[in-house]
């Protein structure tokens, strides 16, 4: 009878498996596609190229191995703990990873715009429009400006209101001073003012945002090493009394209580040290 009733649940559990699997498996995959589409975009948005096809293999496959790579490592005790949060590192990696590139490209547009807006002035001082000015900041420069301004130029040649790529652009690079030349050259055209004068206060501007922004990273810059410290003082003084007397460790690591109160005491640190680095971090964005 016993074994009847093991057969039929097994039975059960097989055809239940059989029928959900598949549209979990399609789930996931569905998921990881539309990740994978989004990033892929966003990737073409910065010139680096990317096939979406290598883009959902890195989503599938990085919680996967990283989760192996916890699950191999990890003592015994925390290896069910350690491979989730491999997975769930894995998962999070690649849209982290590309997130930065987005904002690494935006902090270099944002260090070449002053050269870029003093090369749009000597142009339109020696008689060229505003396109041909931007032609040259397109050839001249180095990228990613020179990128940006040659999508300006190859919009507005197809047709496209300046209006709209600078709409764009900002979407794309938004920050305060590029707000500034996009409200500049826009009320310009509309009004006649004189761009070079224009330009000559927004560089002035922009110079004056990075000395305080340099001023304010200096006051921070204390802070910072003090949150560094504190956050590294627990992990050192943990590892020093194990290594000169681990029987004080005994207790703790022996008792369900001690395990969990270690984990949530690791937990709370790296929460610590997130909210540290969170409210040191002043960004021109």
């Amino acid at each position: 009878m016993n074994i009847l009733a093991l057969f039929f649940t097994f039975l059960s559990a097989t055809i239940i498996i059989y029928l959900v699997l598949p549209r979990i498996l399609e789930a996931i995959k569905e998921f990881n596609q539309k990740r994978a589409e989004k990033m892929a975009t966003k990737m073409d948005e910065m010139f680096v190229q990317a096939k979406e096809k290598k883009m959902v293999f890195l989503y599938v496959l990085a919680p996967f191995f990283l989760g192996a790579i916890a699950f191999l490592t990890s003592p015994q005790e925390y290896r069910l703990l350690a491979t989730i949060a491999g997975g769930v590192i894995g998962f999070v990696f690649p849209s982290f990873y590309i997130k930065s590139l987005a904002v690494k490209r935006k902090k270099k547009f944002y260090a070449q715009l002053v050269d870029a807006l003093m090369m749009l002035n000597s142009a339109l001082k020696g008689g060229l429009s505003l396109l041909q000015a931007m032609e040259v900041v397109a050839d001249e420069m180095p990228d990613p400006i020179s990128q940006e301004f040659a999508i300006l130029i190859g919009e507005n040649k197809m047709g496209v209101s300046l209006e709209t790529s600078f709409d764009r652009l900002y979407g794309r690079m938004g920050t305060p001073a590029l707000q500034q030349f996009i409200s500049a050259v826009l009320l310009a055209r509309e009004t006649g003012g004189n761009l070079p004068v224009i330009f000559n206060r927004i560089i002035a501007t922009i110079r004056e945002n990075r000395k305080i922004q340099q001023n304010i990273e200096t006051m921070t810059l204390q802070g910072k090493i003090q949150g560094f410290v504190m956050s590294l003082l627990p992990v050192a003084f943990g590892v020093f009394v194990y290594t000169s007397s681990p029987q004080y460790f005994d207790t703790m690591m022996s008792s369900e209580i001690g395990k969990n109160l270690l984990i949530l005491a690791a937990f709370l640190q790296i929460i610590g040290t997130f909210l540290i680095i969170k409210i040191s971090k002043i960004s021109d964005f």
